[in-house]
């Protein structure tokens, strides 16, 4: 996939800026929190009986604006640290960010408006729902924002090395649980163990994605935790977030069926073992294969 240019995303055309406004949200990755949502759901099937078809299409919505507004910030904030300006051995689409603002598509403050426009919008949505499901939603919501606006805007999250565990909490313990609240009013055991689960998964992308990071995150004063350890010991952590995922699954309190998504193993394996040998690239598409399949197996094993 070739990098975003003035050619293909001029904005000479209303559809042609429809476009080039959609594709800087990054809706790739978008799975990253959609897929914790219907795991949520599908526990909430299991567990209830029932599902609120309405209430289900509100929550996908707030948070694919949630996670398209972070990931535009996201973009605005590492070119205004120089994060994605000095970074010469980006994977893209995977590293490096969407490259928008640094091959001159969008600058950085029609970045930040468009960011800040999508997290709003999911703002009102969110406080429109609590009408609906009550005041704890909005502190879910409030703590997911906050979190993944925070992740890169100073003083910055990911740059103090606690980005993994921030995006742990925000793909996956908060949508789980927030799902699942949403649905039945109340906040289970359950929902929180699947969250953790799933958010191991989320941040293994995390970590497979900023090894190719490392260096320019370095220059740019980014602490990451694949900084810290370095390039060496940090092709490992891949199958440490994988092995912990795994096991949170194997002694959670959640139903038998939920076994079955211990089939991930098979893409984990391929994608740790290629990561620890250093080839990248078949390691970072083979995470993410890790990862919806974890989530999609989760929800059909709870759910049944």
């Amino acid at each position: 996939m070739s990098e975003p240019s003035v050619e293909v995303f001029h904005g000479q055309t209303t559809a042609n800026k429809i476009a080039t406004y959609f594709a800087a949200t990054r809706p790739p990755f978008l799975t990253a929190s959609v897929l914790p949502v219907l795991a949520g759901l599908g526990l909430a099937w299991g567990m209830y009986g029932s599902v609120n078809v309405f209430l289900a299409l509100l929550t996908l919505i707030n948070i694919v604006l949630i996670h398209s507004g972070a990931n535009v910030l996201n973009d605005y904030f590492d070119s205004r640290n120089g994060t994605d300006s000095v970074n010469t051995d980006r994977i893209f689409p995977f590293s490096g960010g969407s490259r928008f603002i640094q091959n001159g598509v969008l600058t950085e403050e029609q970045t930040f408006r468009f960011g800040f426009s999508l997290m709003m919008m999911g703002a009102v949505l969110g406080v429109a729902m609590t009408v609906i499901t009550g005041p704890f939603i909005l502190i879910i919501g409030l703590a997911g924002g906050l979190l993944a606006i925070f992740y890169s805007a100073p003083p910055c999250l990911a740059c103090r090395g606690l980005g993994d565990i921030v995006i742990a909490i925000c793909f996956g313990v908060l949508p789980v649980v927030g799902t699942v609240f949403i649905q039945q009013d109340n906040i289970v055991n359950e929902a929180i163990w699947l969250g953790a689960i799933i958010g191991c998964y989320v941040s293994a992308i995390l970590w497979i994605n900023s090894i190719p990071d490392i260096e320019a995150d370095k220059k740019a004063g980014k602490k990451t935790l694949p900084v810290r350890i370095g390039v060496k010991f940090a092709t490992y952590g891949l199958a440490a977030w994988f092995i912990l995922g795994f096991v949170l699954l194997i002694i959670s309190p959640l139903p038998a069926g939920s076994y079955i998504s211990l089939l991930a193993v098979i893409p984990a394996v391929k994608a740790a073992k290629s990561s620890i040998d250093g080839n990248l690239m078949p390691a970072i598409p083979m995470t993410l294969v890790t990862h919806t399949a974890v989530c999609l197996l989760l929800a059909v094993g709870c759910a049944i």
